[in-house]
C-alpha cells in the first residue's frame, strides 16, 4: 500500500470516528435537554395542579363561609331581633321589669351587632359589593368592640386595583392573622395600616408575647402561619413576618412586582 493510501485511510478512519463521537455527543445533548425540558414541564404541571387544587378548596371554603354568613344574618339575626322586640314590648307592658331587663337588653343589643359583623365578614359577596378597604373597615370596627384590645386603624382611603381572587385572599389572610393574634399573642394593642394608592401594603402589628417565626414555621404548631404563607403565594403577594419573643410581631402583605 502506498504512503498516500495509508494517510488517506488514517484520515478517513479518524474522520469517521470523530463523526461518530460527535453524533453520540449531540444525541446525549439533545436527550439531556429533552429530559430537562420534561422535568421542567412536570414541575410546572405539579405547581399548576397544586394551585388548581388550592383554588378549588378555597372556592368550596368560601361557599361554606358565605352560607354560614347568610344563615347568621337571615335566620339567627332575625331571631335575635324578634327577642329584642319582645323584650321592648315586655318593658312597655310591665314597666316594673325595666330595671331587671335593661342589662339583658344591653347584652342582646351587643350580640345582635356582633352577629351582623360576623355574618358580613364570613360572606364574600360583601367583599365584591363594597371592596377590600370597606370590608377591612367593617372588620376593624368589630375588633374595636373588644374591650381588652386597643385597635389603631390607619389607611389612605384608596381601594387598590386587584383581582377578585386577590381581594378575597388578602381579606382571609388578614382575618387569620388577626384571629391568631387574638388567640395566642395576649396583646393589648394592635395597629393595622393599609395603603392602596400605588401598590397594596397591609400591615398588622401587635405588642403581644411574640414568637420565633423560623421555629414556628418548621413545627407542627405553625400550621396557621404556613397557611398564611401559602395563601399569599397563591395571591401573588409577599408576606413578611417580623417577630421576636417578648416583643410582639408584625405581618406585612405587599404586591409582588
Amino acid at each position: 500500500m502506498q504512503p498516500y493510501e495509508i494517510l488517506f485511510t488514517v484520515f478517513l478512519t479518524t474522520t469517521i470516528i470523530l463523526l461518530l463521537v460527535a453524533g453520540v455527543v449531540i444525541t446525549l445533548f439533545i436527550t439531556g435537554r429533552q429530559r430537562v425540558g420534561l422535568d421542567v414541564k412536570m414541575s410546572q404541571m405539579q405547581v399548576d395542579y397544586q394551585r388548581e387544587l388550592r383554588s378549588v378548596q378555597n372556592e368550596v371554603q368560601e361557599q361554606v363561609l358565605s352560607n354560614v354568613g347568610r344563615e347568621l344574618h337571615d335566620n339567627i339575626g332575625q331571631l335575635l331581633t324578634v327577642m329584642h322586640v319582645q323584650m321592648e314590648q315586655k318593658k312597655m307592658m310591665q314597666p316594673e321589669t325595666e330595671a331587671a331587663l335593661n342589662p339583658l337588653h344591653e347584652i342582646l343589643t351587643h350580640v345582635i351587632k356582633e352577629v351582623r359583623y360576623l355574618g358580613r365578614s364570613l360572606n364574600s359577596e360583601l367583599l365584591e359589593q363594597t371592596g377590600l378597604l370597606k370590608t377591612l373597615d367593617l372588620e376593624v370596627t368589630r375588633l374595636q368592640h373588644i374591650p381588652s384590645l386597643n385597635v389603631t386603624w390607619i389607611h389612605d382611603e384608596t381601594e387598590p386595583k386587584l383581582s377578585r381572587d386577590q381581594r378575597l385572599m388578602i381579606f382571609r389572610i388578614f382575618q387569620e392573622i388577626v384571629n391568631n393574634s387574638l388567640k395566642h399573642s395576649e396583646a393589648s394593642n394592635m395597629r393595622i395600616s393599609f395603603t392602596g394608592k400605588d401598590s397594596l401594603s397591609l400591615s398588622v402589628e401587635d405588642d403581644g408575647i411574640g414568637f420565633n417565626s423560623t421555629e414556628m414555621l418548621q413545627s407542627a404548631a405553625g400550621s396557621g402561619l404556613k397557611n398564611i404563607m401559602k395563601r399569599a403565594v397563591l395571591a401573588n403577594l409577599s408576606c413578611e413576618i417580623v417577630a421576636e419573643i417578648g416583643k410582639g410581631c408584625i405581618f406585612t402583605l405587599k404586591n409582588v412586582d
